[in-house]
């Protein structure tokens, strides 16, 4: 379309492509603000959470500082409240009668979590129901009755697995408080015989009948004959039918030849019966076509986890399977004996076990922590044993030995990691320490490190003969998190520019349609004129034809009729209707008479 000679297309064209861009950065402008609010709310939060945070430590502080402590259990009174000092945090217990408020002082250190005043039981900060504070009284092995009912009130607190993440920062964003994740488990015994303490057993009652462990029924144990396993541990124990970890008996047949094992510093404790070659961790019991096993790595400083050597291989527990897995063949000649618990031979060589971890960068050129590929154990072989020869023990054999091989001479080491002493083997290479080491008796970890820091050491590595692999899936979670974010936001923002374009080009094609009508309109009336012209010259020629008309208001009217009719009409076909009906208005108006007025 052309307005006096310039075309207003390209015109419109660039137009629509500014508001085009303009709507673009409104999308973008308003994601911004969006984002910019999203981080004030964050960082109000982080300030009102600190906030918050320094208060309740000042508190805390205050308590320990000037609370009165009532003796040697957990309880503390400050400003007229009491407070339990439990889970590495405090928290107040609610409608304490602080008058008759008093801890439960038998003596057993196991009973400093426990307090009554006139209406209730505490444990921790917990009502105990069902329990007569003024006839509560210890039963031993950590139960209590009030003569009527029966509880087990356990001493070590646990995580309330119920709470939800969600929940705990619900709570602290609505109300600004810590929810409780920690506390003392409790369960009531449900018999009408007295129950009583089991003696040198930490969690079992009895009635004289059944067996309770923390609580819970133990079926078919045999009172009379119930043995631990360990004293020093309270989840394993038998009788003379079953061996038992906790109320699950395994497995296993029942025998004197119990032990439990693990490394010096594992967290994996395994039941090993010595008589049959048998081992369990915890209610998982090993395969047992493969007995009898024999244990590797027992009390060892250098090694994470034991393994365990059958005629069919070599095994390990693998903690992200849960389940046992074989690491390979067995390797060995003959009878296995231990020199060191990290070092030991068979009937032709000897080994040594040697934990390590593989891992690599995120990225060639990252800086950042590396990644855990897997945890292994390895042994690795020292070749014949008949090369080798035992010179000394050293600090009889706790810390080490010195062995020769050849007309050199190597350091067995016996203290390991939690020493900050890597490896196992390490060469002597220094004359006046051989001397030393020979020549005293008494040496301690640091004399160990110092000469292991000051190079007389030199770590010594054997053959890799087998290796038990736990291998770790690479957790990608801030990768994953960063992509549906900017996934998200991105996603949003070209959905809105899209609805944004779309609903324009909408627009964009009305407003086309509207202008294509109006350029036929004009069209028409350009055609209208410009045979008005030619029809009035014609019609001067016979002026009998002219209609007159009183005045100009008139024609208005006519006019003002006709232009809704043109305005609103669809096709051209109404139009030449009308078309006929102003000619004849045109063609009937006395153009003369009106001339002469204005004249």
């Amino acid at each position: 379309m052309k307005i006096n000679g310039e075309d207003l297309s390209s015109i419109e064209k660039n137009a629509n492509e500014i508001e085009y861009y303009n709507s673009l950065t409104k999308i973008f402008k308003k994601n911004l603000i969006i984002i910019i609010i999203v981080l004030i709310l964050l960082i109000l939060f982080g300030v009102i959470s600190l906030y918050k945070t320094n208060s309740e430590y000042n508190l805390n502080q205050n308590i320990l500082n000037n609370g009165q402590k009532y003796e040697k259990s957990t309880y503390i009174k400050y400003e007229g409240k009491i407070y339990c000092n439990s889970f590495g945090d405090i928290y107040q217990l609610k409608d304490v009668d602080i008058d008759s408020f008093k801890t439960f002082d038998t003596g057993d250190y196991r009973d400093n979590y426990i307090a009554t005043d006139k209406n209730n039981v505490y444990l921790g900060n917990t009502i105990i129901p069902d329990l007569n504070p003024n006839r509560f009284k210890s039963l031993g092995s950590n139960y209590y009755s009030d003569g009527v009912n029966y509880y087990f009130l356990s001493d070590n607190y646990i995580r309330n697995e119920d709470i939800s993440t969600w929940s705990i920062v619900k709570e602290f964003i609505i109300h600004f408080k810590k929810k409780q994740l920690y506390f003392y488990p409790f369960k009531k015994i449900e018999t009408t015989k007295a129950l009583k303490g089991i003696e040198d057993f930490r969690y079992l009652a009895s009635d004289g009948e059944k067996v309770y462990y923390k609580g819970e029924l133990i079926e078919n144990a045999d009172f009379y004959t119930l043995k631990a396993v360990n004293k020093y541990n309270a989840d394993y124990f038998y009788d003379k039918n079953n061996i038992y970890y906790k109320t699950k008996a395994l497995d296993f047949s029942s025998n004197e030849n119990l032990s439990l094992v693990s490394v010096e510093q594992g967290q994996n404790i395994y039941l090993y019966d010595e008589l049959n070659g048998n081992i369990s961790l915890e209610e998982y019991t090993f395969d047992k076509k493969y007995i009898p096993y024999q244990v590797l790595g027992i009390d060892s400083a250098h090694v994470k986890d034991l393994l365990f050597v059958s005629k069919d291989g070599i095994f390990f527990y693998n903690p992200e399977t849960k389940e046992q897995e074989r690491a390979g063949d067995n390797i060995f000649k003959g009878k296995i004996e231990n020199i060191l618990p990290s070092v030991i031979s068979d009937d032709k060589n000897i080994y040594y076990l040697h934990s390590y971890d593989i891992l690599r960068k995120r990225k060639p050129s990252s800086r950042h922590a590396h990644i855990l590929v897997s945890k292994n154990i390895g042994i690795f072989s020292l070749g014949e044993k008949k090369d080798w020869e035992k010179i000394k023990d050293i600090d009889s054999g706790t810390t080490g030995q010195v062995w020769k091989k050849g007309n050199k001479y190597y350091y067995f080491d016996d203290l390991g990691r939690s020493q900050a002493i890597d490896d196992v083997v390490y060469e002597i290479v220094d004359n006046a320490s051989l001397k030393y080491l020979l020549g005293t008796n008494n040496i301690n970890s640091n004399t160990i490190r110092e000469l292991i820091n000051n190079k007389k050491l030199i770590a010594f590595k054997g053959e890799e003969v087998s290796t038990a692999s736990i291998k770790y899936k690479e957790s990608h979670v801030a990768e994953i998190f960063l992509a549906i974010f900017l996934t998200t936001f991105f996603g949003i923002s070209i959905l809105m520019i899209s609805l944004k374009w779309k609903a324009q080009k909408k627009d964009r094609e009305k407003l086309e349609e509207e202008r294509k009508k109006i350029e036929k309109q004009m069209e028409f009336w350009d055609n209208y004129y410009n045979n008005n012209e030619e029809e009035k010259k014609e019609d001067e020629k016979i002026p009998t034809s002219y209609k007159s008309y009183d005045d100009e208001e008139e024609i208005k009217k006519e006019i003002d009729k006709i232009k809704p009719i043109v305005k609103n009409s669809d096709d051209i076909e109404g139009l030449k209707k009308r078309e006929k009906k102003i000619n004849s208005v045109i063609k009937n108006f006395n153009f003369d008479e009106l001339d002469e007025e204005e004249k």
